[in-house]
């Protein structure tokens, strides 16, 4: 394993992209990217214009006269892009590319990059990177708990977690439910404004609060978190369109306390009414 400082010119966006397989040229490799990836290639070229640098160094391999990316095309390619915005696929996106490179702290010229001489090797790093965490073997994804430490940690991507600060407001209330609240399923549930406010609860301008009286809110909330945690509700039971309205609107509760959950009982009375 070695690192190089290499030209971003040398480097070549790889034809055979396992993302799409083999295609024609570069610039069709580079098009096709943008074709399944347009948001997140737009996304990753402004944060690389914002920083004027890329964290992760791509992985290459020497082919003649250049270096072709075996895992890193998108990095490269946006670099190339914001370099000569010329070369990108559709006039709407050569603007766009001009339009950051205005405004880019800085596009670097040249990359640090991972250069390996076999291709066994590589496809080995690439096995262990793109398939998966493979019961530990692979890339080990963070949860949304580790995912919130480094958040606090750093204040990098701050923002607010539904989710915890629930847990935070039970915990604080002694009203935390056994057994461990599936975060994300959490925040699915509470998708939308419409429905926090439902729940007692209010995310706007970017700040946690409660919507109606605290000890009406714990008690709802108590309640949702513990359908979860106990997985009376799961996260299948919310792809169910009229389950997630039934969860939500928690059979027409009066307007002046927070909806919360229907009981155990009474969707078991709906269920025999229908």
């Amino acid at each position: 394993m070695s690192f190089e400082e290499l030209s971003i010119d040398d480097l070549r966006v790889n034809q055979a992209n396992d993302r799409h397989g083999e295609i024609g040229s570069e610039d069709l490799a580079i098009a096709e990217l943008f074709r399944l990836h347009d948001v997140q290639m737009r996304n990753l070229a402004a944060d690389i214009a914002s920083v004027a640098a890329v964290y992760d160094p791509p992985l290459v391999m020497h082919d003649e006269d250049c270096f072709v990316v075996f895992d890193g095309n998108r990095r490269v390619t946006c670099l190339k892009l914001l370099r000569d915005p010329s070369r990108a696929p559709t006039a709407e996106l050569r603007a766009h590319f001009e339009g950051l490179r205005v405004g880019a702290a800085g596009v670097p010229d040249r990359l640090v990059c991972q250069v390996e001489t076999d291709r066994n090797l590589i496809d080995s790093i690439l096995f262990r990177r793109h398939t998966g965490s493979q019961r530990g073997v692979g890339r080990l994804d963070w949860n949304d708990r580790a995912k919130l430490n480094f958040v606090e940690r750093t204040g990098q991507g701050s923002g607010i977690n539904v989710a915890a600060e629930i847990e935070r407001l039970l915990t604080e209330d002694g009203r935390l439910p056994e057994g461990n609240i599936p975060w994300s399923t959490l925040t699915r549930l509470l998708s939308s404004e419409e429905f926090r406010n439902r729940a007692g609860i209010s995310t706007s301008g970017r700040q946690f609060r409660l919507t109606h009286d605290h000890a009406a809110v714990t008690d709802a909330l108590h309640r949702i978190a513990g359908d979860l945690a106990g997985q009376v509700v799961t996260l299948g039971d919310l792809w169910n369109n009229e389950g997630m309205r039934s969860r939500r609107n928690g059979g027409g509760a009066a307007k002046s306390r927070p909806a919360g959950p229907p009981t155990k009982a009474r969707r078991t009375r709906r269920a025999a009414t229908k």
